[in-house]
């Protein structure tokens, strides 16, 4: 009897120490806040709201003395995006201004929508983007342009082609490519990447804007693995000038990156002004996840 005993108890050791005694890792808040300074002077604030879903409902974003609120509706596989855009310094009226498709949870293609200048009350996509990824790593873009004739009679459309490259080592995009010519390097150290932190590598030269931290980067597919530490722009023909470079310091408080400071150096190569830009992010995470 005893060995029986022995024997069950054995037993019941390997059963309890199967996956479902994996150490539980809580899911971090989600971004609520972005409060960005440019040397100092306000330079953008955003806010953003979730649904019960976890899933982004608006962003109000303030910028250059103007506010921009978007509402974001998901309907299967479609998020359209409605609000305001400046067209020719100007805020339009509210409409939807951008379509996201996506494949099961990355986002496919992306349309961008302009109000008709010519014709009343019509809207058009001005740019369709299509993404290409592979293991969900977002390899490249390829876009088709469109504009309305002047005298309203329909649109003209060119197909451009891959337009954005990029290129992945050890889990973390290290060039961004602007097709033919102009590209961004982007440097790591070990520091992770929170999961709950949306930096991305996005298709800019100056990677101190919202869209750098926008939460609808977490849906492009796999992350970087860590956060980068510098990045500095060239064009390709002409490597050896840098014409900006950026170096990246945070402040991490427990598990979350609550700071971010960009030092922005311009230099003086094709006819660019030699220039020196301090940004200062704040970040705060108000929405708790529901812990399962």
């Amino acid at each position: 009897m005893k060995k029986f005993l022995s024997m069950l108890l054995i037993a019941v050791g390997l059963v309890s120490c199967g996956d479902d005694d994996k150490p539980y890792v809580p899911e971090l808040n989600k971004l609520t806040n972005v409060t960005c300074t440019k040397n100092g002077n306000t330079f953008f604030n955003a806010d953003i709201t979730y649904d019960q879903d976890k899933q982004i409902n608006r962003i109000v974003l303030n910028m250059g003395g103007n506010q921009y609120t978007d509402n974001y509706i998901i309907v299967d596989k479609t998020i359209s995006v409605s609000g305001v855009k400046m067209d020719n310094g100007s805020l339009t009226n509210p409409f939807v201004h951008t379509v996201y498709k996506l494949s099961g949870n990355i986002i496919a293609t992306k349309e961008e929508k302009s109000e008709n200048k010519y014709m009343s009350n019509a809207v058009y996509t001005a740019t369709e983007s299509s993404y290409t990824y592979n293991s969900n790593w977002l390899k490249s873009v390829s876009q088709i342009i469109r504009w309305p004739n002047e005298n309203g009679s329909g649109y003209q459309t060119r197909e451009l082609g891959e337009v954005d490259r990029y290129s992945w080592e050890n889990g973390n995009i290290v060039h961004y490519a602007y097709l033919p010519q102009k590209e961004i390097t982007y440097e790591y150290d070990s520091q992770l990447r929170p999961d709950n932190f949306p930096f991305r590598v996005v298709n800019s030269f100056q990677p101190v804007g919202f869209d750098m931290i926008s939460p609808i980067n977490l849906m492009y597919g796999k992350m970087n693995l860590n956060q980068p530490t510098r990045a500095y722009w060239y064009y390709v023909s002409e490597a050896t000038d840098i014409c900006a470079e950026y170096t990246f310091r945070y402040t991490l408080t427990g598990d979350y990156i609550t700071g971010m400071t960009v030092e922005e150096k311009i230099n003086p190569v094709n006819g660019a002004t030699a220039e020196n830009n301090t940004y200062e992010y704040t970040f705060i995470y108000n929405f708790v996840v529901e812990q399962k």
